[in-house]
C-alpha cells in the first residue's frame, strides 16, 4: 500500500492536507483527510493530481501547462479552471490505475498570480 499526501490534491476539486491511498499496482483505494502522522507516508508540496493511467495530460507537443490570469478569479480558480479544461481528473475514482503528478512552484494562498512569485517558476512532475 502507498500512501501519498499533499498540501493539495486536486481530484475534480481541492482538497487542503488529504492523501491518497494507493494499492502495489497503482490502483487507487480512495482520498482521505491527513489528520496525523501515519508511517510511511509520503508527503510532497504543492499540488498532488492522480491521472488516469496512460492518459496524456499535454497537448501533443508541448510538456507544460500554461495558466491563464483572470482578473476575477483566485489564483485557487484559476488553477481549478485550468485542471479541469485540461480534464486531468476525468475518469479518475476508486479500483482505477493511476499516475500521480505533482505540480510545484504555486502557491495558491498567495494574492497575485505571476510566474515569478517568489522566483520561481511551477513544474509539473510525474511521481
Amino acid at each position: 500500500m502507498r500512501r501519498v499526501a499533499s498540501h493539495y490534491l486536486y481530484c475534480r476539486q481541492f482538497y487542503r492536507m488529504h492523501y491518497i491511498e494507493l494499492d502495489v499496482q497503482g490502483r487507487m483505494s480512495g482520498i482521505y483527510p491527513l489528520e496525523g502522522e501515519i508511517a510511511g507516508t509520503e508527503f510532497y508540496g504543492g499540488i498532488l493530481i492522480p491521472v488516469v493511467r496512460n492518459k496524456q495530460i499535454f497537448h501533443p507537443g508541448e510538456n507544460k501547462i500554461s495558466f491563464k490570469w483572470q482578473p476575477n478569479f483566485s489564483r485557487i480558480e484559476v488553477v481549478a479552471d485550468t485542471l479541469a479544461h485540461l480534464g486531468v481528473s476525468e475518469g479518475v475514482s476508486s479500483g482505477m490505475l493511476v499516475d500521480l503528478y505533482l505540480l510545484s512552484g504555486i502557491t495558491l494562498t498567495a494574492a497575485e498570480f505571476r510566474t515569478d512569485n517568489s522566483s520561481s517558476n511551477g513544474y509539473i512532475k510525474r511521481l
